[in-house]
């Protein structure tokens, strides 16, 4: 598998960089064993470790996409009171219909930009509380695989959402691989500091 940042966006943005699907099947099946042992056999504790450490980072921008929608959405009523007086100027004759048609297109222009960000804000918000977090549907899908021995395509579509792998490094003159898995529902899980 080759990484899909060089291929779509050349060298200059990522270095060349792979890794064999046997490796990455290895890996995600060793990491998806732990972490759904530890969930199953330590349920409360994998729960508060998974809120505390993405619902910080998530409430945060959440809370931002909530303010920028608000200043947003106020801006829009405001301009619209603005083309509103500037027409009501123009017909009273207190502004020439150059002078009109210049403010409107300016306004307008502004005013569709600010509707496409509100749309994407909206939409942003909408998606953020609908996954707030849902460790929930991840302990049903532990409960409902309790036992994994083999990796199937439904078992990686249920509980992967994406693989991201990092370019190899030496270490210690060893070539060493690091991949990240993030899980449907939960993000990315580091359990190895609650275990010790």
């Amino acid at each position: 598998m080759v990484c899909s940042t060089y291929r779509k966006k050349g060298k200059r943005i990522c270095p060349s960089h792979q890794i064999r699907n046997s490796v990455i099947e290895q890996l995600l099946f060793t990491d998806l064993k732990r972490v759904t042992s530890y969930a199953r056999e330590h349920e409360e504790e994998f729960v508060k470790l998974v809120t505390k450490s993405s619902e910080k980072a998530l409430n945060q921008k959440l809370r931002e996409s909530r303010r920028e929608f608000e200043a947003t959405n106020a801006r829009i009523t405001k301009l619209d009171m603005l083309i509103q007086k500037i027409y009501e100027d123009n017909v009273e004759g207190k502004i020439s219909d150059e002078r009109f048609q210049k403010m409107s297109a300016s306004y307008e222009s502004e005013q569709k930009q600010l509707e496409g960000r509100a749309a994407e804000l909206q939409e942003y918000i909408h998606s953020a509380e609908e996954r707030t977090l849902n460790t929930d549907r991840f302990l049903n899908l532990v409960r409902k695989y309790t036992d994994i021995q083999t990796l199937d395509a439904e078992i990686i579509r249920e509980f992967v959402e994406k693989i991201i792998v990092f370019q190899a490094e030496k270490v210690d003159g060893h070539r060493q691989q690091r991949i990240q898995i993030v899980y449907n529902c939960i993000g990315a899980v580091d359990i190895s500091a609650e275990k010790k």
